[in-house]
Formats: structure tokens, sequence, C-alpha cells
């Protein structure tokens, strides 16, 4: 099978295999970046308002560094940038070339795989990168409504401080509002990928009870998260730590983390040890 030629902004052309230092070194992706933000005549102010429709907050330096190869986006914000330029495939247009399926294989290993399936379905999750309608227009007609979203995050890994701090109040569409929302808080780390991922804001339902399996907000010795309820009976050899001074045994609790390689993240209830349960985890 002949190996495709790839045309670059110079004019050179070379085969379709990925070369990480000759992409870095002519600054394709800065001057792709580039020609979509002017043909959208967009100027770099006004491509990081556009950004925040996506939750994305970055400011002019930040952009003029992606656009003259200084700094990469992260993830995240590469898929905000390339829904608001209408990039429909970053790959094709940053590097030229889609490899076939059976190609992604060759180019990464079951490590490599396994991180982009994460980054894959974290996205897909957070609702935060919807294809927007090809009819869109610059004017939104969807009723949005405006909703609590606490600073302080709960964990998805260490325990942090206290949630019912500081907050603010953010505009978002309807229609990405789980019904029975009651506030928004951040997820921190990444112990709930694939599911969650860092920063993604989730939305809560504020209850004292939940039901086994339940992804929930918790306070546990002064410390939030947010992490998978299990409930189960003690093993044989851990009775005695379930069992209170009156002979009653309680059910094994654990705040599960769903991404396995950190599974030393999950929180294992002990009893008499201050636990409340703040929510439900809706999206």
């Amino acid at each position: 099978m002949d190996n495709k030629m790839i045309p670059f902004p110079n004019g050179t052309v070379k085969k379709e295999i990925f070369d990480a230092r000759l992409f870095k070194e002519m600054n394709i992706f800065g001057e792709r970046i580039t020609q979509s933000r002017k043909h959208l005549r967009l100027s770099q102010k006004e491509l990081s308002e556009s950004l925040k429709q996506y939750n994305i907050s970055v400011n002019i330096q930040t952009i003029s560094k992606w656009e003259n190869g200084t700094y990469y986006p992260k993830p995240d914000q590469l898929f905000a940038l390339c829904y608001v330029l209408g990039i429909d495939n970053p790959l094709l247009y940053f590097t030229g070339s889609v490899p076939e399926p059976a190609d992604y294989s060759s180019q990464l290993n079951q490590t490599g795989l396994d991180l982009l399936q994460l980054m894959k379905d974290a996205l897909i999750s957070s609702g935060r990168y919807m294809p927007r309608p090809k009819h869109a227009s610059h004017v939104n007609t969807e009723i949005e409504v405006s909703m609590k979203v606490y600073d302080e995050p709960a964990a998805a890994g260490p325990g942090t401080s206290d949630v019912e701090g500081s907050f603010e109040m953010i505009d978002f569409p309807e229609n990405l509002i789980p019904a029975g929302t009651d506030f928004g808080i951040r997820v921190s780390g990444i112990s709930m990928l694939p599911r969650y991922c860092d920063r993604q804001i989730v939305w809560v339902e504020n209850v004292s009870e939940i039901h086994n399996g339940d992804i929930g907000v918790f306070f546990y010795d002064g410390k939030a998260y947010i992490k998978k309820y299990i409930e189960e009976m003690p093993a044989q050899d851990e009775l005695d730590d379930y069992t209170d001074s009156e002979g009653r045994l309680y059910p094994k609790v654990t705040l599960y983390s769903l991404n396995r390689e950190c599974s030393d993240l999950d929180v294992h209830v002990k009893l008499g040890h201050p636990f409340t349960v703040i929510g439900r985890v809706l999206n």
C-alpha cells in the first residue's frame, strides 16, 4: 500500500507518518488555529469570549501562545476550540491524515488506547462538547437558568475541605440541567474517570439517603468526596470492625473510585466516624 503524501503550509509534503518534531518546528498547530480564527473574522479577544460558552476560560495571552507555538491547549480546551472554530475533524485538520481504524493499534500501545478511550468517555459524559446544530446561528434561542456552582470541589481522589463555602451563579441552557438538580459542584482529580473528569461540573440533588451503587457527594471525617456508594456485608474477619458496643452489626460502606488505577483512593468508612450523605449525582 502506497503512503499518501501530506501537504504542509510551506508547500512541502511528507509521507503519512506523524512527525512530532517537524509538527512543532513548523508550528503547524498554531498556524492552523490562526488560519481558522481569521477565516471566521474573530479577534483573539472574541475567540476567548466564544470559548466561555464551553466553560473554558483563557485570556488573550494564552491564545497568542497557542498560535505562536509556545504552548498547546489542554484536551478539554482543544475540543472546545474545535467547536468554536468549526473544526469537525481535528486529526485531519492538524496533521493532514486520518488513519484507518486498524492503524490506531499500530500507533498506540494498550495503555495509550485505554487513555484515549478514557478521555473520549470523559468528554462525552461532561455534556460540554455536544455538537452544535448545523443551522445554529449567532443568536442563542435556548432558555437559560442560573445555577449555584460551588467553587470548592468535592474530591474525586484525596479529600478536600467543606463545600459549603463560596459559590458562583452560572447560566446554563435549561436542557442541560437534569430534573431535580439543587446545585452543581466541580470534580477534583481523576479517580472517577471515565465518567467524570477533573474540573467537570456535576449536578447534585440534595438528599440525605442514597441507594447502593449510586454516585454521590459525601462528607467523611470533615472532607468532601464524589464517589460511588457501595454497601455490603463485612467479611468474616471484619465483623469486629463493624459491630458497635451493643453488639449491633453494621454494613461495610466504601466510597468507590471508578478509575481502578486509583483504587488506593477508595474511602472505607469506619464505624463511629462522622459520615454524611450530601446528595446524589444526577449526570
